[in-house]
Formats: structure tokens, C-alpha cells, sequence
């Protein structure tokens, strides 16, 4: 009980202006180079402006996401892809407090947060699953449940043996979290056509899919964006055999080199999916570098590039407390090595 209370007193802390000035002080002697954090967003939109979209992968709306912005310019260095894999592979070494900021899934509503990396002048890297672009059909499976089961009439709904009422806001969210866990436990051979059966008995009212267009992608590209790998499908990569895995890295790379004109050497796996069999995989086809959902920070002189932590940004991070994952002791991050 105690633990609880001293936790949620820090945590007040970090958010307030003292919590502020705690940080500053902290980073002012956090001095390590060639470390690496790397932060992940999905969705950068006000919260009712998408109400089909499921609301779990809403990263910050865009007046928060200028405000963390401009507080990592004023307590980080902010780093280019190009910049990490040069120092992945040893041409150069990363400053004291680097951060590279990450998009997953290209959802389109990334323009506006583009709008402000772009006046600053900042890098990023877009993840792209390469199946959705003009394909408004392929829809994200975590979509069209959340749709499916806010819209539908049906008063409930059985999973496993379990009659899950859906009569409320707070029911419907249970059973969506309940499915989700499902679907990430399932070969995805299974879980697929399982959610297509779902979301037909929900009597789902199906919306085209909020991905960026290859037109657009292209043009982002021209103007600096850095694009990844992110399967082709977006299956967990864990949850299908090798050679599927093998299929969906190299079809992803290869269409998007193909139509960017331009070298693919990152990789996201999809909902952190990873095996040893497929991190070995990556290396063996090529890749330099690949990005994990494990939350952590990254020693380039120490760590595994086929799984690099991330530090996810939710709706509700607070910039002290994004500060806060950043720090290279933290607790439960690595690393801890002292500067030289």
C-alpha cells in the first residue's frame, strides 16, 4: 500500500513544474553517447474525430503532440534513421541523449503530425504494412472489432464458453481487450478468418481503412520522410511459420524499395512479434536494424539490432513522464553503463 502511495506521489511529481525541474536536473548528468531511445506513435488526432478507429493506438492529439516536441528539442538530440544505422554498423557514434521518433501503421491522420516535425525540421521514420495502401478493404483487425462491437445491436457475445454482455460502453471495451489477447495468442492462420466469422455476427458496419495512399507516401518520402518495413499483411511475426515470416519481411522491403525508389534497411515487427528464428531471419536477408515494442532504451554498443526497445507514447504521456523512460539509468532500463 505504501509502494502505491510513494508511487503515485512521484508520479505527480514528474508531472508537475517540480517534477520538471527534478528532470532537468537529472539529464543535465546524463552524459552517455552511442545510447539510443526511440519513441513509438500510431495515431496523432483529437479523440472523437475518429470514432471508428480503435482508440488504443491514440498516441496524443496534435496541440500535445507540438507540446512534446518542442520539449524534446529543448532536453534531447533527436536522431535520423540514417544516423542509426550508421552507428549500428560502426561509422559513427550517436551524441548523449539521442532520440528517434517512430510512426507505426501510416494511418493518415501522421499529415498532421508531419506538418509539425516538418516546420521544425525534424527526422522520422513511417512504418508502412504494405497490403493496405490503396487497398481501403484491407482493414486493421483491432479497427473493425472496436467498430464492430461499438455499433452492433447484439446484447452480447460468447468467446471461449464466456457470454460476454455488450449492453454498456464499459462491457463492450472488456470485450474488445478480451479478443484482442485472444487474437495475439492465435496463429494468425486462425484468428483471422475467426475475426471475419466475429465482426459478420456483430453485423459489422464496415469503413475503408484510414491508410495512406502509395501516391502520398511517395510525396512524404520526397519531402524527407523516412519509410521502414512493416510486414506486407501485418501478421504477428511470432504467430506464423518461417517462411511466411521470410515472405512478409522481404515482400514488404522489396515493394517498398520498388516504389520509393530507395534502400529499406528497418524493420518493425507488428505488435512486438518476435522469435530468435525471426530476428535471425531479418539479419540473414539483409537488414540492419529492426524495432521491437519492448519498452526500453537502447546501448548501440551492447544491444541486439534485430530488437530494438521502443517507448510507446499514449494518449496519456506526459512529456515529464516520456522525459522520465528517457533517462539511461532509469529503473528497469538498459543500460547503466557510465560514460567513459
Amino acid at each position: 500500500m505504501m509502494n502505491r502511495v510513494f508511487s503515485q506521489c512521484a508520479l505527480g511529481l514528474v508531472n508537475s513544474w517540480a517534477g520538471s525541474s527534478f528532470l532537468s536536473s537529472i539529464e543535465s548528468r546524463d552524459r552517455c553517447d552511442n545510447i539510443l531511445r526511440v519513441i513509438t506513435y500510431h495515431r496523432v488526432d483529437d479523440p472523437g474525430e475518429n470514432p471508428h478507429l480503435y482508440p488504443g493506438v491514440h498516441s496524443a492529439t496534435p496541440e500535445q503532440f507540438a507540446a512534446q516536441l518542442d520539449q524534446l528539442q529543448a532536453c534531447a538530440n533527436i536522431v535520423s534513421l540514417d544516423d542509426v544505422l550508421d552507428a549500428i554498423e560502426g561509422r559513427r557514434r550517436l551524441p548523449a541523449k539521442s532520440v528517434l521518433i517512430t510512426f507505426d501503421d501510416a494511418y493518415q491522420n501522421f499529415e498532421g503530425a508531419w506538418q509539425h516535425l516538418k516546420s521544425r525540421g525534424l527526422p522520422v521514420v513511417l512504418f508502412v504494412p504494405t497490403s493496405f495502401p490503396d487497398h481501403p478493404e484491407n482493414r486493421f483487425w483491432w479497427d473493425r472489432v472496436h467498430w464492430a462491437i461499438r455499433t452492433t445491436a447484439k446484447p452480447q457475445l460468447e468467446l471461449d464458453g464466456q457470454t460476454l454482455p455488450l449492453e454498456s460502453l464499459k462491457q463492450k471495451n472488456h470485450a474488445a481487450r478480451l479478443i484482442a489477447a485472444k487474437v495475439k495468442e492465435t496463429p494468425h492462420r486462425k484468428a483471422m478468418p475467426w475475426i471475419d466469422t466475429l465482426c459478420r455476427e456483430l453485423q459489422e458496419d464496415a469503413k475503408p481503412n484510414e491508410v495512406l495512399s502509395w501516391k502520398r507516401l511517395r510525396e512524404l518520402s520526397e519531402e524527407g520522410v523516412t519509410l521502414g518495413a512493416h510486414t506486407h499483411t501485418h501478421p504477428l511475426m511470432n504467430q506464423i511459420d518461417l517462411e511466411e515470416a521470410r515472405d512478409e519481411a522481404s515482400r514488404s522491403r522489396d515493394e517498398l524499395q520498388q516504389r520509393l525508389g530507395k534502400e529499406i534497411r528497418s524493420f518493425c515487427y507488428p505488435a512486438g512479434g518476435v522469435s530468435d528464428e525471426v530476428a535471425a531471419m531479418l539479419r540473414e536477408i539483409g537488414y540492419t536494424a529492426a524495432f521491437t515494442t519492448q519498452r526500453g532504451v537502447n546501448d548501440l554498443d551492447a544491444c541486439d539490432a534485430m530488437r530494438l526497445n521502443r517507448i510507446n507514447v499514449g494518449g496519456r504521456t506526459s512529456t515529464n513522464v516520456m522525459r522520465m523512460q528517457f533517462l539511461s539509468y532509469a529503473r528497469g532500463l538498459k543500460p547503466i553503463r557510465q560514460p567513459a
